[in-house]
């Protein structure tokens, strides 16, 4: 029996019946016929099974009900909930229910769900499993609390899309050279399309290098004779690698999207670093990653990620299970001592759906070989030519500037004093005021009265005023006719004798190496 409705509300009961129930069905119908002929928007059909309860349509949902049990079915709009690898399909309704036995919802549905999807019911909140009926061409569920709901699919290759680690950036630092103490360390053999990215950095006689994962893979690493364990290792947000660094199975694993660290002294140097493809403790991982997903989806318990130990052990049993020529589902066979969460439910859907959560994972991925090479660098001394800058002075003085520099033969350097202290060289600047440095990093402003002398025709000797040594210590040049071997006197006290030796690039004076020389 059909009418227009806008919401019902029916008690599904088994009709009192003898030996002859038709005028009895017959009675009913005609009641439920008045009941729905005053109201107006949506078709509900109601009808009776054979045995107790009964059954009420709506927008190709029908609802099945235990006998005794208060039922109000409604159509609905589109779902407020649908996690990003599901999709919505068939019709949707509002149900509220009174009961001991939760009722059972039958969705209308264009046909069997393709491969790689499995039917679910998508609720406010989350899903609830279920079955797809061939001979009715339905998806068959049983809601166990009053809400909206909707037929979906679940995305299983969306679902590996979310549990397999994305590959991470390239570093800026991939590839370049370092150096250190006149030794240049180098890197070969893995392009922009290796599945690792490897950086260095140098200082105290060491190699810090640096491997970071591009790969959805893990990767076992094979390390050069005699280097020693990682300094460093960094993780990304990816549950495959929480936690898992340390183990003594997992200790020499490159996970996805992590890095690690080795600091080797140059003496170990050059080597080459390789790394072999093992995508069995990686394929536990996500797995168990996705069993957790799926379980949190339907509601069931259990923490909000995997506990360490569950992933340390999915992650053993996939390395111990997991060949070329064996299906993913060897290694899903073999998490069952892990105890993944979701138990049954999940590993019913997860058995149909195995290959496109892990497909992310199966496409064969490259070794790769990483040279680290060593080199001696062409040192020489840097030379600066000093350039005033008023805004970079750090103290100020007035005074004279009496003569030219007895120390630069710079056009624009002055000597100049104020009271008991000379500052040698200065640096015309702006207005009446010169830029006297006293060291690399300081100067004084002094604003001076009167003129400036005749400074030297342009053009002449830029001799350096300021050294800085291989070890950091600043030297500044001095003009005293009581020492005249002295050429520059040094922030450790030490004076140093003569001219800069500039023979070769790396200049010298007094035995010590300039690193760099202001002129």
């Amino acid at each position: 029996m059909t009418g227009p409705v806008t919401s019902e509300e029916y008690v599904l009961w088994e009709a009192p019946m003898a030996t002859n129930d038709r005028p009895a069905r017959l009675a009913l119908a005609a009641a439920v016929a008045l009941s729905l002929l005053g109201g107006a928007g949506v078709l509900v059909q109601q009808r009776f099974a054979a045995g107790p309860g009964g059954t009420v349509a709506v927008a190709g949902v029908e609802v099945d009900a235990p006998a005794g049990t208060r039922v109000s079915v409604r159509p609905t709009g589109e779902p407020g909930f649908a996690a990003a690898f599901t999709r919505r399909i068939g019709g949707g309704a509002d149900l509220s229910f009174e009961g001991v036995r939760p009722p059972r919802v039958r969705i209308l549905v264009p046909g069997a769900p393709p491969a790689g999807f499995a039917p679910v019911v998508v609720t406010g909140t989350r899903l609830v499993p279920a079955i797809y009926d061939a001979p009715t061409r339905s998806i068959v569920a049983e809601l166990n609390r009053n809400g909206a709901f909707w037929g979906g699919l679940l995305d299983f290759a969306a679902l590996g899309r979310e549990v397999v680690p994305d590959p991470a950036p390239r570093p800026d630092c991939a590839g370049r050279t370092a150096s250190s103490d006149g030794v240049v360390i180098g890197l070969g053999g893995a392009g922009p399309a290796a599945p690792i990215s490897t950086c260095v950095t140098a200082g105290n006689g060491r190699a810090s290098v640096t491997l970071t994962s591009n790969a959805r893979v893990p990767y076992r690493l094979a390390l050069p004779s005699g280097w020693p364990d990682p300094t460093a290792r960094t993780t990304a947000a990816s549950t495959s690698a929480v936690q898992l660094f340390g183990r003594p199975r997992q200790r020499d694993l490159l996970w996805p999207g992590s890095g690690v660290t080795y600091d080797v002294p140059f003496g170990q140097l050059p080597a080459t670093l390789k790394g072999q493809a093992e995508p069995g403790p990686g394929m536990g991982t996500t797995l168990t990653a996705a069993a957790h997903r799926l379980a949190a989806l339907f509601g069931l318990p259990g923490a909000p990620e995997p506990a360490a130990g569950v992933l340390a052990c999915a992650a053993e049993a996939g390395a111990a299970h997991h060949t070329a020529d064996r299906p993913a589902a060897a290694v899903w066979a073999a998490l069952a001592p892990c105890r993944p969460d979701g138990g049954d439910v999940v590993r019913r859907f997860l058995d149909a759906g195995i290959g496109p959560v892990t497909n992310g994972l199966a496409a064969p991925a490259p070794a790769f070989e990483v040279t680290v090479t060593t080199s001696r660098a062409q040192r020489f001394t840097q030379t600066v030519e000093y350039r005033p800058r008023t805004g970079a002075t750090t103290a100020r003085a007035t005074g004279a500037c009496g003569s030219v520099s007895a120390v630069s033969g710079r056009h624009d350097a002055y000597r100049c004093t104020t009271g008991a202290t000379t500052y040698d060289p200065c640096f015309a600047a702006t207005g009446t005021r010169v830029v006297c440095p006293t060291s690399a990093t300081k100067a004084v402003l002094l604003t001076y009265a009167g003129a400036l002398p005749s400074p030297p025709q342009p053009g002449g000797t830029a001799d350096p005023f300021l050294l800085t040594l291989d070890d950091g210590t600043q030297c500044t040049a001095v003009a005293d006719d009581s020492a005249p071997d002295t050429r520059f006197a040094c922030a450790d006290g030490e004076p140093l004798r003569g001219p800069p030796d500039r023979s070769s690039p790396l200049w010298t004076i007094d035995g010590k190496t300039v690193a760099k020389a202001y002129v």
